[in-house]
């Protein structure tokens, strides 16, 4: 046993073998004494988990409590260097062999919010009144008896477990068991093979599992587990100790009953004025996804849903009471603030988000969601929220070979910005007898004749004119046709009637579309006529095309010969680069590139390798080989360096030019951008405007149906760009001075060395989402392993081929939080943890605090009342004081509203009563407003408190109010 006096004897002071043999410090101290120091405080915890094991806790704690207090002291003695001899290694081990692994869960609980009494709930031997305190160790019960700090949850179909992350085995190294359920299910946790585990999430002391049976919620600090399903709530009669017992339950309470029962996912968040349990933390509001909707907890025991007759397959919850759902088996994502009362989604809603909205999703249904992220079949996406005016928010595509840069509101072609490397040559014409000279290389289905030059169809059954033009899957194709329409559609397909890209053609003219054959196929090029179809289709072109990654699809095509490489050694972004009158991408007319008078921008990466010259990187217009027609624009550099917008509406007759005050020859690769906003050209260099001229003719329109599309130089050939060009973007929308700050900040990384942009491994199929709240990294699993991402750079990719944890590459589930990555494959579930220094482990650690008010928010684009969220709760038996700050703004760059005002009521309730105002609501000061009919006030909602704001007719507004509470409760105490 370790005394005091042992303990003492090893000291900071200077070692002399005669009068401080303990001594640490000075020549010889730490080889003669460090050893020993160290064995001692390994005794030291021995002796504490003696203590524990066997003497009461109370009893024991002055004992306990006095070694560990030298013990940290000792530590806190060490000198330089030796800290590596207590270092926390990195971590790399097999948990469990199963291909049964539904989630994992990383559960830190020093993320957790603080108990009222400023202490987290999980600190040794607070929870010693609780029953799995002192249940015994055994198969299911590891010796630990204090909740993890560091929880990792596995949760399989019919069992679960929770390991500690911060206790590995001393001879495996593997962290070691805390608590698990039987295999047999329908202990604690109702479950059965044909009701399986299906989801998990923790905080505050609860967990919460998803199960084909209904909600489990199981509190960690209250001992006990409720159950949700489509009849309503019930206890569970027993407590955790009793896990693996088949358990009875109690009264079944029918207003707390979700949509259906079987749940898809779980996920909590802690919003404000949440009310506190009884360990003192305020409780999470938690969503549930079910097969007839989502239905939100509020933690006063308040049960509502966002119904849809399908069902959603996923949910996000954030803190400021955003809820984001995914509508099961459709691409789309609904948003819209947390619901108080039971409402249909359509109605809930406030943005819809698709495949051709504003900033559009990428295809593939039942979309995974994290903060700041989403994930399909099709990809990984990041997106960054407008507020005020969600159409012009932003998104980031990332896939396994290309990576687009941030994509700003309505955005219309992101080109360049694939990973293929070196020389590209234009393909020359692709299609065999594109004329229908002759009735040979198409293949035709009832209802076509080829014959006179042309492909004729007559009105019958929908039928196939086909081509195997051997196109290589994954390249994009621009197809070229005209057509003559007498009644019907034609649509351009590729491989057996499937169609990524193109539209049905229902009007005579020439047209050009793209196709991405899928990859892996020799794709064919295909006609598909509806049954009513009467017409004809000619002149048909296949020529190979550079992929536009915006969800328009529309891409360039490449003539001469150009050269990509990556933009620095490593890199994953590629530059292209080799422009000449020769050389050089071309888009034919694209109507999504007539922006008429309305906002564009075009933004991209560029270096410059010839000074004093002008150099045009793109030109849009209409060139007939001697003069240009009608609008159009170039974005140039000049002859002194600095970046130039050129527009026309009349063949540069006359025109408007805005010229930057930076020069960018010669200094490297620059973000450039230019485009119009309202009355004012814009231009921009890495993260700022650059210069803005106002524009002359407000009436000047882009819009020109004969206008192509060239970069690298001008349409007649001349001006060529000297240097290279990558993530080209173009976008019917003017990005803000905010965005282009991130646009900046977060792409730059991309450009340097060794810099990796893409997912890893060798498919996009994302299954599985994990946001780190403490550093910001995104774990995204695939098909083929985990890719970590620092905002858009990947920082890390780990499979089988480097992991000891895993030989499966397909990952189902990964959670991720500070240094630790729970993975969960076909195969196993893993855990990867960073090295740590003991220090920093001593040091770094605790929940965040509790703050003492909020702001609601919310968005008006009409006359008609709003209630922000969130909301103030109040209990039975509470008086409550509501002070309300609001300040609404009109969005975009003129607020003709300016909007404040000052609210302040008070509110009762009695036992088993309803909230009541007692008085009127007060004003504070003086209403600031433009439109008479705005206004702001607090509003009695049910069993909350709302913050109610008017809006103006034809305006969208932005609101917030900032909240403060003050209340006298008999009942239960608020976070906020």
């Amino acid at each position: 046993m370790t005394t005091a006096s042992d303990l003492r004897a090893i000291n900071g002071d200077v070692y002399n073998p005669s009068t401080n043999a303990g001594g640490l410090d000075g020549p010889g101290g730490m080889e003669a004494n460090f050893p020993k120091a160290l064995g001692l405080i390994a005794q030291g915890l021995d002796d504490m988990a003696v203590y524990l094991s066997q003497a009461n806790f109370l009893a024991a704690q002055a004992s306990v409590a006095t070694i560990l207090q030298l013990c940290q002291t000792l530590v806190a003695q060490i000198t330089m260097g030796s800290t590596t001899a207590l270092a926390f290694p990195s971590v790399d081990k097999l948990l469990l062999s199963t291909a049964n692994a539904v989630q994992v869960f990383v559960y830190d609980t020093r993320l957790d919010d603080l108990a009222s009494d400023g202490q987290r709930w999980n600190e040794p031997g607070r929870c010693s009144h609780l029953s799995y305190w002192h249940e015994a160790q055994g198969v299911y019960r590891g010796v630990k008896r204090d909740c993890p700090a560091v929880a990792l949850i596995v949760a399989l179909r019919e069992q679960w477990y929770i390991f500690d992350g911060l206790d590995l085995d001393p001879i495996t190294g593997a962290p070691r068991l805390w608590a698990a359920s039987n295999p047999t299910g329908n202990g604690l946790i109702s479950c059965g093979s044909s009701a399986p585990i299906t989801s998990v999430y923790a905080r505050n002391g609860y967990i919460y599992f998803g199960t084909g049976m209904g909600l489990h919620i199981v509190s960690l600090t209250g001992d006990w587990c409720e159950r949700y399903d489509n009849s309503g709530r019930r206890r569970r009669l027993g407590t955790f100790v009793q896990r693996n017992t088949v358990l009875q339950e109690g009264a079944v309470i029918a207003s707390a009953a979700l949509p259906a029962t079987g749940i898809n996912s779980v996920h909590a968040a802690v919003l404000p004025c949440a009310p506190l349990d009884a360990a003192g933390m305020p409780i999470p509001t938690v969503v549930a996804t079910t097969a007839g909707g989502t239905a939100v907890l509020h933690p006063g025991g308040q049960v509502v849903a966002v119904t849809r007759a399908q069902g959603h397959s996923g949910a996000l919850l954030e803190a400021d009471g955003t809820l984001t759902l995914a509508p099961a088996g459709n691409v789309v994502i609904e948003e819209g603030p947390v619901p108080y009362a039971t409402v249909l989604n359509s109605s809930w809603r406030t943005r819809l988000y698709d495949t051709t909205s504003s900033p559009a999703t990428l295809s593939g249904a039942d979309k995974l969601l994290t903060p700041g992220a989403r994930g399909s079949s099709w990809g990984l996406e990041f997106f960054a929220r407008d507020a005020a005016n969600p159409s012009n928010g932003m998104v980031a595509f990332t896939k396994i070979g290309s990576a687009t840069g941030w994509l700003p509101g309505d955005i219309r072609l992101a080109t360049l910005c694939d990973a293929a490397t070196g020389p590209i040559a234009g393909s020359g014409e692709l299609a065999v007898n594109g004329g229908f000279d002759t009735d040979t290389a198409w293949t035709k289905s009832a209802g076509w004749s080829i014959g006179g030059g042309v492909a004729t169809k007559t009105p019958g059954a929908s039928s196939y004119l086909i081509q195997q033009a051997n196109l290589t899957g994954g390249l994009c194709y621009a197809v070229t046709f005209t057509v003559t329409v007498a009644a019907g559609s034609v649509t351009p397909l590729t491989t057996a009637h499937t169609q990524a890209v193109g539209t049905a053609v229902s009007a005579t003219g020439t047209y050009t579309q793209y196709l991405y054959p899928p990859s892996g196929n020799n794709g064919s090029v295909e006609f598909y006529a509806s049954a009513d179809f009467a017409g004809t289709v000619d002149n048909v072109s296949i020529r190979l095309a550079v992929a536009d990654r915006s969800p328009k699809g529309k891409g360039l095509i490449p003539y001469g010969t150009l050269q990509r490489n990556p933009v620095a050694t490593g890199s994953d972004v590629v530059a292209w680069s080799g422009f000449s009158g020769a050389n050089y991408l071309e888009q034919p007319y694209n109507s999504d590139l007539d922006f008429g008078t309305g906002d564009w921008w075009i933004e991209g990466w560029v270096d410059i390798a010839a000074t004093g010259t002008v150099l045009c990187l793109c030109d849009r217009g209409a060139y007939n080989g001697s003069a240009w027609t009608g609008a159009g624009w170039r974005l140039e550099k000049d002859a002194s360096e600095k970046l130039r917008l050129v527009v026309t509406d009349d063949g540069y007759a006359t025109t408007d030019i805005a010229t930057g005050a930076t020069p960018i020859g010669g200094i490297g690769r620059v973000l450039v951008g230019a485009g119009r906003r309202g009355g004012v050209y814009e231009l921009s260099v890495n993260d700022r405007v650059d210069g803005s001229t106002p524009v002359n003719n407000a009436n000047l329109s882009l819009s020109n149906p004969s206008a192509t599309l060239r970069v690298g130089g001008r349409l007649n050939g001349g001006n060529s760009w000297a240097g290279s060009v990558s993530m080209l973007r173009f976008g019917a929308y003017a990005p803000t001075p905010a965005q282009i700050r991130r646009m900046y900040t977060d792409e730059a990384p991309l450009m340097q060395a060794g810099a990796k942009a893409m997912l890893g491994g060798i498919g996009n199929n994302v299954a599985s989402l994990s946001r780190d709240p403490l550093t910001g990294r995104l774990a995204a699993g695939t098909g083929d392993g985990v890719s970590v991402f620092s905002g858009l750079r990947r920082v890390s990719y780990l499979d089988e081929a480097v992991l000891a944890a895993t030989t499966s590459d397909t990952v189902r589930s990964v959670s991720l939080r500070g240094g630790n990555l729970l993975i969960g494959t076909a195969a196993e579930v893993g855990f990867v943890g960073d090295a740590i220094g003991g220090k920093e482990a001593i040091a770094v650690g605790g929940p965040r605090p509790v703050g003492a008010g909020f702001i609601a928010r919310g968005l008006t684009t009409d006359g008609a009342a709003l209630d922000l969220v969130p909301r103030v709760p109040v209990g039975e038996r509470e008086t409550v004081m509501v002070e309300a700050r609001f300040v609404g703004r009109v969005t975009g760059a003129v607020d003709t509203e300016r909007l404040t005002y000052v609210r302040r009521a008070t509110y009762y309730r009695d036992a088993s009563g309803a909230i009541t105002l007692q008085g009127t609501v007060q004003t504070g000061g003086m209403d600031t407003e433009v439109t008479g009919t705005a206004d702001a006030t607090l509003a009695i909602v049910g069993d909350w408190v709302s913050a109610r704001v008017t809006g103006v007719s034809g305006k969208r507004i932005r609101w917030e109010a900032t909240i403060t509470v003050t209340r006298i409760s008999e009942e239960t105490s608020y976070a906020a």
